[in-house]
Order: C-alpha cells, then structure tokens, then sequence
C-alpha cells in the first residue's frame, strides 16, 4: 500500500485490506476517500483471535470507520452485519442491494440517500442508481461479460458495488457503463476468477474459491450453468476449521458429480492428506459416490486428472491455489487435443 501511495504518477489507488493484514499491522493508511465492504461471512474464524461473526465485523468495520469525513463508505445492505457498521462508518454512506426493495435501502432513499440496486425492469435486470427520488438506469446485467448474462450472481453484487464507487469517485455514467460492458473474467485480466475456457467439446472454469461462502455462490453459478454433468478439482486451505470443511463439502456435494480432492502445498499446520480426508467425508457424506471421489494431493497432477475424467458437454471446475501453473495445463491439454484431432483427419 505504501509503495503506491508514495508514487506520484497514482490517480487512484484500488487497495484489499484484508482481515489478517489488519490484525498484524493495521491498514496501510490513514484515511480513504471511498471504503467498500462487500460482505461479512463466516471466513478464517478462530484465527488472530478472533471467532465469531460479531467480532470479524468489527475488525472489517475499521476501513469505513477510517474514512475521510467528505468522502464515501459502500455498504451492503443486504448483509445485516455490513448495516450495522453505518454506526462507525464515516463520510455519506451508499448502499448497494440486489433486492431495490431492500428495507434498509427504502428508508435511506426516504432520507435523500444514495444507492445502487438490481432492479426487474422491461423483461430484464437491470441496475439502477437511486438518489432520493432520483433513478437513473445503468446497464442490463447480462452485458456485463463478468456476469455470465446474469449467471454470475456474485458478480452482479461485485457490479453494484463497483457503479458505487465509480460514481462517487465522479466518474460519468457513460464511462460507469463502458466499463462495465468491457471489464471480463479472462485469465488475463483477471487471473484465478472465473476463468472461462472451452476445449475438447467441454468446458472448464477455473476459480479461486475458498471458503463456505464463496462455495455457495460458486454452486449457484454452477446450477445456473444447466449441465448435465459437472467434474470439479476442490480444496480448502488448512488453517480453516474442521466445521468450514465439512460444510464446505456439503454445499459442493450439492452440485457435483465427480471430484478430485488435491491439497495446497502450504498446509498451514495440517499433516498431509489432513484436509483432503475431511473434505472427502463430507462430499461423500452428503451425497456424491464414494467410487466418484479421489484425492490427488498434487494440484497440476489433479488437474489432469479431472481434465482425464471430462466428457463433451461437461463442465469442469478447477479451484486453483496456482493459477497460471493450472491455466498452462489447461492450455497444453487443449493444444494437444487440437493435434491429435488433426492426425485423425483423413487427407490431412
């Protein structure tokens, strides 16, 4: 943070401030002009002391409580937790909301407040930048390429959120938008995060998830997909408790068919094979087939292992501790496809 904020040629300054950096170090700041927090979810609990969802807001409600006075705090309204910060957030807070319905949002806008929603608007959803009686329509969610046309539910949410921000750094509407239709998951704008590649007949998607709630929006994303066979590599870091893993399981038992385990070369204090065997118990536990579940502790190894069990018109998830070395897999695998499907062309 202090290497980009010392630099002069910086506009704008875009930083994570996560819960562990926070609780090492404090922020790497000492006010914003525009705080976000997105969520509040059940994530690295009984780490640096703190073990509830009460005590992880409070730490979370430091970077709006660190906000300049004229600027801005983003906060979800449908997170009770994140509403509860606008007691310690400085600056005009804006809400954001998938639901424009949102009480909390009704009663902001009713006091000449900012907000942005997802609204059902004309057979479409569409977001909405609200100001007191104020509604200016943004963009149909399924031209936002991140979305997925709309499947991506997350990303609607990172969406509104991100219109928040924009608007209240003064950026113009049209430029809001044009970002917006541009801004994709590519792999090369942004590595690790729902990554789309389609090969052989099939397709993988490559993400970063790791924790229960990034595994609930992750198997909405997959549902919303409608295929009739899902193939996943899945793994959870160490250092989460035995209860994240096992619920971890159950939500992606929900959604997949087959399953290779592997685990992160950093085990953060687990013995090998710790975590995969928990996370086996649970999948099998809530429903997947023993005989459709393996673990393959080695992350390039397991990777070619789901991409061994695919089939045309599957579709694969790869959970990626190392993203580029995934991706490159990926991509040979595709390429040596492409030969071999040429050899077997007759006159070729």
């Amino acid at each position: 943070a202090q290497m980009v904020l010392q630099n002069p040629t910086v506009d704008h300054a875009v930083l994570e401030t996560a819960r562990g950096g926070m609780l090492r170090s404090g922020l790497g700041f000492d006010r914003c002009d525009i705080s976000v927090v997105t969520n509040v979810a059940a994530d690295h609990l009984g780490l640096g002391g703190v073990d509830s969802l009460e005590g992880l807001a409070k730490v979370k409600a430091i970077v709006p409580a660190a906000t300049h006075r004229n600027g801005f705090s983003v906060l979800n309204a449908d997170d009770p937790w994140c509403v509860k910060m606008t007691s310690r957030a400085r600056g005009e807070i804006v809400y954001f909301s998938m639901n424009e319905n949102n009480p909390t949002v009704r009663e902001h806008l009713r006091a000449r407040g900012m907000a942005v929603v997802l609204r059902e608007y004309r057979g479409a959803e569409v977001i909405f930048l609200l100001e007191g009686k104020r509604e200016t329509a943004l963009l149909d969610v399924r031209h936002i390429p991140a979305t997925f046309e709309g499947r991506a539910r997350v990303n609607i949410k990172n969406a509104l959120a991100a219109v928040a921000v924009a608007y209240a750094s003064n950026i113009n509407l049209e430029a809001i938008r044009t970002g917006l239709r541009t801004f994709s998951t590519s792999f090369y704008q942004t590595p690790g995060r729902l990554n789309l590649l389609e090969i052989g007949g099939y397709r993988v998607i490559m993400d970063y998830c790791h924790n229960v709630a990034g595994m609930v929006e992750l198997a909405d994303f997959v549902r919303r997909m409608m295929s009739s066979n899902t193939v996943a590599m899945l793994a959870m870091p160490g250092d989460r408790r035995n209860e994240d893993i096992a619920e971890f399981g159950a939500v992606a038992a929900t959604v997949f068919n087959e399953v290779v385990i592997r685990e992160d070369a950093y085990l953060r204090g687990r013995q090998p094979g710790e975590v995969a065997g928990l996370l086996k118990a649970a999948l099998v536990q809530n429903g997947v087939r023993e005989e459709n579940v393996s673990i393959v502790p080695d992350e390039q190894q397991a990777a070619n292992a789901v991409l061994d069990l695919a089939k045309p018109d599957d579709l694969i998830i790869m959970l990626a501790d190392k993203p580029a070395e995934v991706w490159e897999t990926i991509v040979q695998r595709d390429t040596q496809q492409w030969r071999d499907q040429k050899e077997l062309v007759p006159g070729d």
